[in-house]
This record gives C-alpha cells, sequence and structure tokens, in this order.
C-alpha cells in the first residue's frame, strides 16, 4: 500500500511475481531461500510473527519445514491476504496460520507476545525502519530472535539503469543499504545482530529467472498477460539482472537477538 492508501499488489501483479518467483511467492529463492534465512535458529515449537506475509508461502514453509507451533501472518493489502488463505487452506494450516490485516504504524500485539519476528523481502515499503524495529523488539520475548531477508541497495550514487528500474517497479520503495538496517537493529536494542549480503547468489537466481521466463515459462506468461504483458515481463527481469550484477540491487539477510 503507498502513501495514498493505494493497493500495489493487484492479483494481476501477484500472478506476474509468482510466474517469476514460484507459487505461493512473491519474492525470490523459494523454499531454499527461507531455509538460508533461518538458518542456525530453532523455531520447533515457536510462536512466530511473519510481517508482510505475502500469499503465505514462506509462512506455511516455516510450519511445515522448520516445526514452528504458530504462524501469525500480517499485511496491509486486501488482495494478497485473500490469496494467502487460499494458500493455507490448501496446505490444510489453517489452524497454525492465522493470517491478519494491519493497518501501518506501530503492531498491534502486546509486549513480548512472540518467540521469532521472521519476514522475507516485505519492509522494503516501511520507510521508518527504526520504528519498526523498536515495534519489533518490543513486541519480542526476551531471548528471541528478529530474522529477515530484504531488498537493499548499494550506496548511491546509482547507475542509469537503477534508476531506471526505480521509476519502472511501480512500487513504494523506501530501499537503503544493508549496513542501514542493522546499525537501527543495534539502535533498538538488538544484539548479536548480522547482516548477510546475497548480491552475488541473486545475480545468478536473476539470470535464470530471465532464462526461464524466456524458454519454459513464456507459454504459460502469454496465457496469463498476453504476449505484451509477457514481453514487458521479461523486460523488467531482464533489468534486474543488469542492476544486481552492476551490485546496484543487493538482497541480504539480517537478525538479532533480543537480551534476556
Amino acid at each position: 500500500m503507498n502513501d495514498n492508501g493505494e493497493i500495489e499488489y493487484s492479483e494481476d501483479f501477484i500472478c506476474r511475481l509468482e510466474l517469476a518467483f514460484g507459487e505461493g511467492f512473491l519474492s525470490p529463492g523459494g523454499q531454499e531461500e527461507v531455509a538460508k534465512i533461518v538458518e542456525g535458529i530453532n523455531l520447533k515449537n515457536k510462536i512466530v510473527l511473519d510481517i508482510g506475509t505475502g500469499i503465505g508461502g514462506p509462512a506455511c514453509l516455516l510450519i511445515e519445514e522448520h516445526g514452528a507451533e504458530k504462524v501469525i501472518g500480517i499485511d496491509v493489502e486486501e488482495p494478497v491476504l485473500r490469496i494467502a488463505a487460499k494458500t493455507v487452506a490448501n496446505r490444510g494450516l489453517q489452524d497454525q496460520v492465522i493470517l491478519q490485516k494491519v493497518d501501518p504504524g506501530p503492531l498491534p500485539f502486546d509486549d513480548n507476545s512472540f518467540d521469532i519476528v521472521f519476514s522475507k523481502d516485505s519492509i522494503i515499503h516501511i520507510p521508518d525502519k527504526l520504528a519498526l524495529f523498536k515495534e519489533v523488539y518490543r513486541t519480542t520475548r526476551p531471548g528471541g530472535w528478529v530474522i529477515m531477508s530484504d531488498w537493499y541497495c548499494s550506496e548511491k550514487p546509482f547507475t542509469e539503469e537503477m534508476k531506471q528500474w526505480l521509476k519502472t517497479i511501480g512500487l513504494s520503495f523506501a530501499m537503503t543499504p544493508i549496513q542501514h538496517d542493522g546499525s537501527f537493529m543495534q539502535q533498538a536494542g538488538f544484539i548479536d545482530c548480522k547482516t548477510l549480503d546475497r548480491n552475488q547468489w541473486f545475480t545468478k537466481l536473476s539470470k535464470d529467472v530471465v532464462t526461464r521466463l524466456k524458454g519454459p515459462y513464456y507459454e504459460k506468461m502469454v496465457a496469463a498477460l498476453g504476449e505484451e504483458g509477457a514481453q514487458d515481463w521479461i523486460s523488467r527481469a531482464q533489468m534486474r539482472a543488469v542492476i544486481s550484477e552492476q551490485g546496484q540491487l543487493r538482497p541480504g539477510h539480517l537478525r538479532g537477538r533480543k537480551p534476556g
């Protein structure tokens, strides 16, 4: 949702993202990337908050593959939550993945509510990262972890290709270098904070996505989007591959622990 309260993730846009990144996902990496984000963190029997749950793929994996007891998945947009509800129902996880629409701003949960706070590529939409991490700190139980991934960028100046990509994505991105979020986590009170730059992985993946969209997935794209829509989506994927290879677009992971 942008600053004017307008929906950004329409069902058409969600369809395009799933074609690029796989069923249940609005961003890259799928099952393997979720496993990488939570690597080394014990989720067994834990209560997890999933910020920006999207269409439900990651939340389901936290239960199915990583043993979480319950995931509270929050988002600000109705279209993604409608599709997430279908994802959760199709996997029989309605009692363990609880979806909730929230308004932008403070988290609507009590202090010390969650063992783990998780997010996959969603906080890029939140301009005030320090305020976010303070809220995450408040709602995390002592000893609990925040584990997130997001799309970051290099320090400016941006290349012309990066500037053009930012103009064409049509989303309200508040993109910063990853070290800024690492600093905000520490300011919020988290300890053992770590960041992981994933640019090398993402560069390869971005090229693979272009190959897949131009090859095995092309007919499916045309069926869903039409010829012009398919070509436009390939063009955007190619641009993403260029700026990731330039080092301008640098997805990454971050994590920290609440003392206790």
